[in-house]
Parts: C-alpha cells; sequence; structure tokens
C-alpha cells in the first residue's frame, strides 16, 4: 500500500544509493533527519530532485516532449505531448530516501518510485524512475533554466496598452464544482504585428498548451496554431471591463467560434528558447502561492 504523502517540511531518512558501473551524484542523499535540520546542516533541506528534468533533448515544433519539474517544496509539474501541443499534469511529491511519493492532483492518484540518479560519459545528471507512471525505463536528463519562478507574477501588476507581451485569461468557477481558465499567452510582437504565444486551457491541476504565432492587422488578429497548421482570423477589441481592460474575441476559433472575453491578467515574460518549450510560466508561478 502506497504510505500517505510527507508535506514537503517533513523529515525525511537518509538511505544510500548505489549506482552500479557509472559515475554517481553524491552517493547518499542527504541526511534530512530531524538532528540534521535542528543543526542547520545545509544539506538537511537539499532536494536532490529539484529542478527540471527533460526526458529529450530536441526542442523543434512537433518532436516529442515529456519533462518533470520538481519545485523544491514538494509540488511540481510532469508534461508530455509534442512542442507546440501538450498536456501538464500538477503533482505533490516527498523523497524518503530513494523512495519518491508522487500524489497527483487531479484525479488523487499515488504513486511510490525509487529513483536512480547518475552522470553519463559526459557528466550530465540523469534521473530514472522504477515504475515511472508514464514512461517505464525512461531516463531524464537535468537541465538548467534561466526562469525565476518565485519572481514571475511580479510582472503581472504593469500595465500597458498593447495586446502583446500580455496574458489574457478568462477563469471560472463552476457551479457543479471545480474551475477552468482559458488564457492566451501572447508575446511582444515585432514592428510588422507578428509575434508567438501560447493557448492554455485547464485548471492549476492539469491542462494542456498549444503554441501559436500571430499577426494583428487592424482590427484583426490572424491566429495560427503551429503543430496542427490551424490557420484563423477574428475581428477583435478591446473593452474596459468590471476588472480591467478585457480583449473580445469576436469568432474565437478555442471557443468554437463563439464570442470570448479576457481579462488582461498583466504582462507575459519569458523570451528564451527554454521557455518557448515550457510556455506555461504564469501557471508554474502559481505553484509557489
Amino acid at each position: 500500500m502506497p504510505r500517505p504523502l510527507y508535506s514537503s517540511c517533513s523529515p525525511c531518512a537518509a538511505l544510500g544509493l548505489a549506482l552500479a558501473g557509472l559515475l554517481m551524484l553524491p552517493a547518499m542523499f542527504p541526511d534530512r533527519s530531524p538532528e540534521a535540520v535542528a543543526n542547520g546542516d545545509p544539506e538537511a533541506a537539499e532536494d536532490m530532485l529539484h529542478g527540471l528534468w527533460m526526458r529529450y533533448e530536441t526542442r523543434a515544433e512537433g518532436d516529442p516532449l515529456r519533462f518533470w519539474y520538481f519545485h523544491g517544496d514538494g509540488k511540481g509539474l510532469y508534461r508530455y505531448g509534442k512542442v507546440g501541443l501538450a498536456n501538464t499534469h500538477s503533482f505533490d511529491y516527498a523523497l524518503d530516501g530513494p523512495e519518491l511519493f508522487l500524489r497527483f492532483r487531479k484525479t488523487g492518484v499515488e504513486h511510490v518510485v525509487e529513483v536512480e540518479l547518475g552522470r553519463d560519459d559526459q557528466g550530465r545528471a540523469w534521473m530514472a524512475l522504477r515504475d515511472d507512471p508514464y514512461e517505464p525505463g525512461a531516463r531524464y536528463r537535468r537541465v538548467e533554466s534561466d526562469l525565476d519562478f518565485s519572481q514571475a507574477t511580479q510582472s503581472w501588476a504593469h500595465e500597458g496598452a498593447e495586446i502583446g507581451d500580455r496574458l489574457w485569461i478568462d477563469y471560472r468557477n463552476f457551479a457543479t464544482g471545480g474551475a477552468e481558465f482559458h488564457m492566451y499567452q501572447l508575446a511582444k510582437t515585432a514592428l510588422d504585428g507578428r509575434g508567438v504565444g501560447w493557448f492554455h486551457r485547464g485548471d492549476f491541476n492539469e491542462w494542456t498548451t498549444e503554441s501559436l504565432t500571430y499577426r494583428l492587422d487592424g482590427d484583426r488578429i490572424e491566429l495560427f496554431f503551429d503543430l496542427r497548421e490551424e490557420p484563423n482570423s477574428t475581428k477583435f477589441r478591446l473593452d474596459a471591463g468590471p476588472d480591467g481592460r478585457e480583449l473580445v474575441l469576436e469568432s474565437d476559433p478555442r471557443d468554437f467560434w463563439a464570442t470570448h472575453r479576457y481579462r488582461d491578467g498583466g504582462r507575459s515574460f519569458g523570451t528564451s528558447a527554454f521557455d518557448v518549450v515550457l510556455g506555461a510560466e504564469p501557471l508554474l508561478a502559481e505553484l509557489a502561492d
């Protein structure tokens, strides 16, 4: 029977993890016992999984995409699909030596897996999960990110007059329970009115992400969804809503071409190639709450 998840601040026992025939990360998981924490041991609070672990190295549009992201405080994300169209599940986790306890928030499904850590012949760190719930036998390489998730939401309060470099969100609570958001995340446009972006749909426990390019032409916006190779064009306008500015799409291609209103959620952010692959920075920032 799976043991219940520990909270991110609960003590974990120290166990060794032998990796035969490979260069290793530290051979022992850090001592996270109550005594070590009380004595201020800097390694006691270390999360060996903290960071982003990618299954595939290629980042071109349509390439397979899988990653585990461990936030370092008992919260994380699993994303799978292709670059340009992917699904994301959030989870809670705890480490007890080499054992990883996972509980996916949307479904409540729990898993107990054993973590293997090592380095390849180029010195790059890798991770494998025995009994991986999604892809048994897969190996994930740790990659560095220049994103600062803890500071991400600071840019939301900055006001601007443009459609680009903004988050446009419709968040609704349902009378039957639960909630859902639709969100266009649009990067700043170039001089010719072109830009890139993402469309997110779901809730903060599970959502899909779809990359797009767009172009502004007068009172029309052209939306091209990359992986589906789906062109769309609709009139748009900016209205003053009860909670601030609203972007109104007269024929929203992600709401079956109905008129749809999106509230201005603040600035978008992220311009690196990694951000383009991830495409969900504001949702990751939600994990810090």
